[in-house]
């Protein structure tokens, strides 16, 4: 049996208050005596009494008395005070025990001295007054009264030894893993010890809890994992070591869960302050140990200092394509590390030119910190004087045109890195978008559907109302960032749209004044169509109204019937040649009533429509009722015409809807958004396609500068051959490395897929540091390539262990929700030890009980203690004392 399975209990009254108390009244006993001989003249036997109360003092006063006595012949009073030295040098002997003892052993201890300083008392009482009975009388009436006190307090105070039973084969084996990285040497805050030392003072605090409960693996680690033999040769380590410059939580869990007896493994205890800069992914490595990791975060949230000062270029955020003379906002995200009361500045610089076409300011009180600015964009014209030089003469382009851009932080003296305050962006500066209002006035499908193709056209802005009780409309969308929640009562607001389209309104919900100023807008040059219902044109209530000065047709009295004949319309000579039908006029009769060709997909029947009484003189019939007529000829189906410097239409049907379900998969190509689309444009004077019209490729990185090992979201813009964008193209980027370190080093080839209307985006985590170039090619769906684009990317090292000194609790809480275990901060050690013990306790079964052996005998005490006060007293009667 081994010392460590022995362990010393105390089952009865365990205070130590009650032990002091005890110590206290007995020494106030023997000072109050002493006191009260010294009164009397009774030098020797009061200062005896007193020095008592200090075992050394009276230890060498009675030795000094013993020689004294020794020396004029009295052996009786030399043996007498020797007796009495002999159990002051005993309690001296106690004194330093007890101040050196702690735990059950030292109850134990101030037990004695307690026992002792009774016996002192005792014993000094007795030479002081029964010195001449002679040491051998003296000394029994002392051993029994001394072991009268001594059984007392066996039975006051119970004592026992407990045999722990051998636990090897209970305690399972639990790795402890400390962060031994750089950033575990950083003092947070007003704190004067290290991550590193507060780490180890806790398992300190834990260490015998540890070994009672599992069998600890006591390992280290910053880029490797190293095991140690105990808490001591851990607490001799530093965190300033070969490999320290890194951390790999990672590679650490790996190797604390790939112990022999996994088994037997209760759990893993991480103790870190939870930075990992190694390329593995963190989630990945925890899926992989199969036991739970226990994860204890060390060192503040908040980052106060830093390693070095940074100013870096975290994101840039715009639309891909950018108005031209229309402003642009460019969203850029900017961290501050290590800079406090920083003062800086923001640029946005064009290619070939280093005059800023943007600045903002930066400051910050925060030493780390980001910041969020936003740069105002106005690309301007290639011939304007005040724009970079480019095109210098003829008009300026219609097509789209790439425009490279630069944003950039103004590097700061105290930086030690630069090459992250700058990203390239690029973009597609456009024609300005058409500016459409569309006023509905009820819910009905043809809303749904044509709201939604013109919503996802790339060249409109939409707002659209739709009335929903009596005068009041429901808003979506808006122009430019403004909206508007009525119909268009000024001329300001009829001056933020170049076109409207007015659906099944009456007339009635329009005052004089706003009828008016609907033909001034479309005199003034913007565009106008009205749409058929049953509340519009004739049957609305327009016939004799300014709006019917400005449409091709004679709308006719409210009385003016409806059509409800289904229909294809028929194209006439002049709609087969119209900008409003090309590229779909196959898809529709033709003149003469000649039906589309049978190898086009085949347009669904409008369900009828309003009739007119007939077209106006500047008016040109595009398509018109294959079958039914009035009057005036065929039914008209859609009439155009210029008034003033604007354009109008006047289209009878309201069911073109049907048009788009049964056609969607052509996507952009369908009849149905080429007929609203070029509708649009006409009215609003804009080329369908230009010639000059081209396709385009703009390529975008959400970060422009990313850490190996961390995805970046590759991005493209594709616009097909007609300016517009398009969902069907083939889109790839490639990634080159720029003076790769590694001859071996060969281009990365990566899809990407759709993600919105042109837009086509993916995934890329870079597991090699240094420069790229990323190269985004497209292609149309036939194999006609469309273009590309190219953009510079830089792939910066795994961090730097100083570089972030914040505790990362997000990676902690990753590490134990996926496995299963838990998460706390250091001051939760005991609690989370806890949760260990009891679910190995709960897997385990119960444990050995340990077994406890009673150091007294109530009853054999008692008598004992009874023999001894009753053989003194008789001793006493004997020899006639009081």
């Amino acid at each position: 049996m081994s010392m460590e399975n022995l362990s010393l209990e105390f089952l009865g009254t365990r205070s130590h208050e009650l032990l002091g108390w005890l110590l206290v009244g007995v020494a106030g006993m023997l000072v109050a005596y002493g006191l009260v001989q010294l009164a009397r003249r009774r030098w020797r036997d009061g200062g005896l009494c007193i020095a008592a109360v200090l075992p050394p003092v009276l230890a060498a006063a009675l030795a000094l008395d013993a020689l004294r006595r020794a020396r004029q012949g009295n052996a009786r009073g030399a043996r007498s005070s020797l007796v009495a030295a002999a159990f002051a040098a005993l309690g001296t002997l106690l004194v330093g025990g007890v101040l050196l003892t702690t735990g059950e052993w030292g109850f134990a201890a101030w037990m004695a001295l307690l026992t002792v300083q009774i016996v002192l008392a005792v014993a000094v009482f007795y030479a002081a007054v029964y010195a001449y009975l002679g040491t051998g009388r003296m000394t029994a009436l002392l051993a029994m009264r001394a072991a009268a006190i001594a059984a007392l307090l066996l039975l006051l105070f119970k004592p026992a030894v407990s045999v722990a039973p051998d636990l090897t084969g209970y305690r399972m084996y639990l790795p402890v893993l400390v962060d031994r990285s750089g950033s575990m040497e950083t003092a947070d805050g007003s704190a004067s010890a290290t991550r590193y030392a507060r780490a180890i003072h806790a398992l300190g605090a834990q260490d015998e809890r540890l070994r009672e409960h599992f069998r600890p693996v006591w390992m280290h680690f910053a880029t490797d994992a190293r095991s140690v033999d105990s808490w001591d040769e851990l607490a001799r380590l530093t965190p300033r070591a070969d490999g320290s410059d890194a951390t790999d939580l990672a590679a650490a869990i790996r190797t604390a869960a790939g112990i022999d007896d996994r088994r037997n493994l209760a759990g893993i205890l991480l103790l870190s302050d939870g930075i990992h800069n190694a390329p593995l992914p963190l989630r990945d490595a925890a899926l992989e140990t199969g036991v739970p990791v226990y994860t204890v975060g060390l060192g503040s949230d908040n980052e106060s200092e830093t390693g070095r000062r940074n100013l870096r270029v975290l994101s840039v955020e715009t639309p891909f394509e950018a108005m031209r003379n229309n402003v642009a906002r460019i969203t850029v995200r900017v961290q501050a590390v290590g800079f406090q009361n920083l003062s800086g500045e923001l640029r946005l610089l064009e290619e070939g030119s280093d005059v800023p076409l943007a600045t903002e300011p930066l400051w910050t009180d925060k030493g780390v910190t980001v910041l969020t600015r936003e740069l105002k964009y106005t690309p301007r014209d290639r011939t304007a004087p005040d724009a970079p030089e480019g095109d210098s003469e003829g008009e300026p382009k219609r097509r789209a045109e790439l425009r490279k851009l630069r944003v950039e932080v103004v590097p700061n003296p105290a930086e030690t890195v630069t090459t992250d305050n700058a990203a390239d962006l690029h973009v597609l500066v456009t024609e300005p978008r058409i500016r459409v209002l569309y006023v509905e006035g009820s819910i009905r499908p043809e809303y749904k559907f044509l709201r939604r193709a013109l919503d996802t056209d790339q060249n409109v802005q939409l707002l659209s109302l739709i009335r929903i009780q009596k005068n009041r409309f429901s808003a979506a969308g808006a122009i430019d960032g403004r909206r508007l929640v009525d119909l268009p009562r000024t001329k300001e607001d009829f001056a933020l749209f170049d076109v409207i389209v007015l659906g099944d309104l009456d007339s009635t919900f329009l005052s004089r004044d706003q009828r008016g100023l609907f033909r001034d807008f479309v005199n003034d040059g913007g565009g106008l169509v009205m749409l058929g219902g049953l509340n519009s044109f004739g049957p609305g209530g327009y016939g004799g109204t300014e709006i019917e000065e400005a449409l091709p047709v004679t709308v006719g009295p409210r009385a003016q019937p409806q059509e409800t004949t289904p229909f294809l319309p028929q194209l006439t000579a002049f709609g087969q040649q119209h900008p409003v039908f090309d590229g779909i006029a196959r898809y529709f009769r033709g003149p003469n009533n000649a039906a589309p060709a049978a190898s086009e997909v085949q347009l669904p029947e409008l369900l009828g429509g309003v009739t007119f009484a007939a077209p106006k003189p500047a008016a040109t019939v595009l398509a018109v009722h294959p079958t039914r007529a009035n009057e005036a000829g065929p039914l008209i189906v859609l009439a155009v015409q210029p008034y003033g410097a604007g354009r109008s239409a006047a289209f009878a049907a309201d069911t073109t809807w049907q048009w788009y379900l049964p056609l969607r998969e052509m996507g952009a190509d369908s009849p149905y958004l080429r007929f609203w689309g070029q509708l649009i444009r006409w009215l609003a004077d804009v080329d369908q396609a230009p010639e000059d019209a081209a396709p385009a490729v703009v390529a975008r990185v959400d970060s422009p500068h990313v850490q190996a090992g961390k995805e970046v979201t590759l991005r493209a813009f594709v616009q097909d051959a007609r300016g517009q964008a398009t969902d069907t193209a083939r889109v790839s980027a490639v990634l080159r490395p720029r003076d790769a370190k590694d001859p071996s080093a060969s281009p990365e080839t990566v899809p990407l897929a759709l993600s919105a209307g042109g837009v086509y985006e993916a995934v890329w985590r870079p597991a090699t540091e240094g420069a790229y170039d990323l190269h985004v090619t497209a292609a149309s769906a036939d194999g006609v390539a469309l273009g590309g684009d190219e953009l510079p990317l830089t792939v910066a090292p795994a961090s730097a262990e100083m570089d972030r000194l914040a505790r990362d609790a997000d990676a902690l809480r990753t590490i134990a929700e996926t496995t299963g275990g838990r998460y706390a901060d250091i001051h939760g050690l005991p609690e989370l030890l806890e949760q260990i013990v009891d679910r190995q306790l709960a897997r385990g079964g119960p444990v050995p009980t340990p077994d406890v052996h009673h150091l007294y005998h109530f009853t054999a005490l008692f008598l004992v203690f009874v023999a001894l006060l009753t053989g003194e007293w008789l001793l006493r009667r004997r020899w006639q004392l009081q």
